[in-house]
């Protein structure tokens, strides 16, 4: 079995002789230590010329570069886009649009958000840039604006929004690395991080979303894993770590594996999930029509139901017993309500095109759905009355 070197490669192919397994231990502890090399190097040229920043927004759009760095992330981002076939582009893209627009509020950001925050040195970061408590909501509604570029079907092809948007979140990770501190020696924004953020995203978002009624099927998931490998090289996560990452049994296995090698939630971790059901409060209002006042029990009720007691608990999730209580019978409606839709195919189609063309208005000028959520609003009313 090769050793943690024989992993690393930037994003490059697996050895095509080489069988697809899962890291080891001390494989993925070693991907703590690394960064993204291409991607470093843009890094070390903003700091020198904060200039070439723009030059890398315009390269990615398919203008010339002229600083090699630039030129060199933007070739490598570009011959990843080309080398998928057009069916991960257009139809894998496509299953992160069969749940709705706000449905993603929570999946997303109840979910792979607040488990992001668990793991004690990343918390520790990102407590430390200040912005990321106090700024919270900006940093829930620009995850969400590069997820929906990202995953707009078409959008990961060269010069796109989402390959755009990707290049530049690509960029902001090595920013991170160069002038964050670290904190018991922990890179911020390391192989392992980006792995795990992978995991947050392509694993535990569908696994939340099935919390509230919204499951996807067993190809769906493979599908969304497909999409997810695609989009992780073109963020720059070394391809053999998360390769046989291929389904929930297997990513499941690969979470647990990177989650042994982290300490339980901190009071950074605290900190930061506060901030964040707050932010999620104030854009259940936005995209709902929830009463403010009901906004913040609601989420905290839907956090706590998508993740086990534990996390919870450790995460600082309050309590909302009513509210709790009303989670699983809310998702039992949905979840029949979408299988109702399933064995209409024209209607189940109509759907994921009307999601789609939703997260591109979302996109390009930042137009928020017509509030949806009137039969969920009318329970959350009857439950705190």
């Amino acid at each position: 079995m090769p050793g943690a070197a024989g992993l690393a490669g930037g994003g490059g192919a697996l050895n095509a002789t080489a069988p697809v397994r899962l890291p080891t231990p001390a494989e993925l502890a070693a991907a703590g230590r690394r960064g993204d090399p291409p991607a470093d190097a843009v890094a070390e040229r903003v700091g020198a010329e904060p200039s070439v920043r723009a030059e890398l927004a315009a390269a990615l759009a398919g203008a010339p570069a002229r600083t090699p760095a630039v030129r060199a992330l933007v070739e490598e981002m570009e011959r990843t886009a080309l080398a998928v076939p057009d069916v991960v582009h257009e139809v894998s893209s496509r299953i992160a649009y069969t749940a709705p627009f706000a449905a993603h509020v929570f999946d997303i950001g109840a979910g792979s958000l607040l488990r992001s925050y668990a793991p004690p040195a990343p918390a520790a970061v990102l407590v430390s840039t200040g912005r990321l408590v106090e700024g919270a909501s900006e940093r829930l509604l620009s995850t969400g604006r590069w997820l929906n570029a990202a995953s707009v079907p078409g959008w990961l092809r060269p010069g796109q929004p989402g390959f755009v948007e990707t290049g530049r979140v690509r960029l902001v990770h090595a920013l991170v690395r160069r002038h964050a501190p670290r904190v018991e020696g922990h890179l911020p924004v390391s192989q392992l991080d980006q792995v795990r953020t992978w995991l947050d995203f392509s694993l535990v978002a569908p696994v939340c979303a099935e919390a509230v009624g919204l499951p996807l099927t067993q190809e769906e998931q493979r599908e969304l894993f497909r999409y997810w490998h695609h989009l992780g090289a073109l963020l720059g996560i070394e391809r053999p770590l998360v390769a046989a990452a291929v389904d929930r049994a297997s990513a499941r296995e690969l979470d647990r594996r990177v989650a042994a090698l982290t300490g339980p939630p901190s009071r950074d971790s605290r900190t930061l999930t506060a901030a964040g059901l707050q932010a999620l409060a104030d854009g259940l209002v936005d995209v709902s029509g929830l009463p403010p006042r009901l906004a913040l029990p609601a989420v905290r009720a839907v956090a706590r139901a998508m993740h086990d007691r534990s996390t919870a608990d450790a995460l600082g999730i309050g309590r909302t017993p009513v509210l709790d209580a009303l989670v699983p019978a809310v998702a039992v409606l949905v979840r029949a309500r979408r299988a109702r839709l399933r064995r209409r195919p024209a209607a189940w189609h109509a759907m994921v095109e009307a999601n789609v063309e939703t997260a591109r208005r979302f996109v390009r000028d930042g137009a928020l759905p017509a509030p949806p959520l009137a039969g969920v609003r009318r329970a959350l009313r009857l439950a705190a009355a």
